[in-house]
């Protein structure tokens, strides 16, 4: 199996996914989901802008990323979700990691979850219409959802 930046950005989300199922009420691990969900999308977009091929930039900033697809004239494929929350994404690369005391709501959290899943979900579907070099489909799971595509709730 090939390892791309788009597979590295689907396993931070599922990652994401099997804190999200596993934390119970324990709002602490909410940063950590945060964290790896900007980094799904961080990586998605360096994946799509490395096969366009621009260089990704050495940067965390979701704006900057799409500054640079911008004027390279790069689809990064994002959602509208992705895009009105582009900004919330960069902070949350440094905050959750290094500011103490600073916590994520659940309700951000829920909606990320969503939007980061449609997002990658929107670029797998491309990739696949495109006959690319993605030899399986990527896998990112929902919350509540197995690793084997079960319900974990059930």
């Amino acid at each position: 199996m090939n390892e791309t930046l788009l597979r590295k950005a689907v396993y931070n989300y599922n990652v994401a996914t099997m804190i999200y199922n596993s934390m119970g009420d324990d709002e602490a691990y909410l940063n950590y989901i945060g964290y790896h969900l900007q980094q799904a999308v961080e990586l998605a977009m360096k994946y799509m802008l490395e096969k366009s091929p621009v260089e990704p930039p050495k940067t965390h900033d979701i704006d900057q990323l799409i500054r640079v697809a911008n004027e390279n004239g790069v689809n990064l494929q994002t959602t509208d979700y992705i895009r009105e929350h582009s900004e919330m994404f960069s902070m949350w690369e440094a905050k959750t990691r290094y500011v103490l005391d600073y916590r994520l709501e659940m309700s951000k959290i829920d909606a990320a979850m969503d939007g980061v899943g449609e997002y990658l979900d929107q670029i797998e579907k491309t990739e696949n219409g495109q006959n690319s070099d993605m030899d399986q489909p990527l896998g990112a799971h929902r919350p509540d959802e197995n690793m084997d595509g079960s319900n974990s709730k059930s």
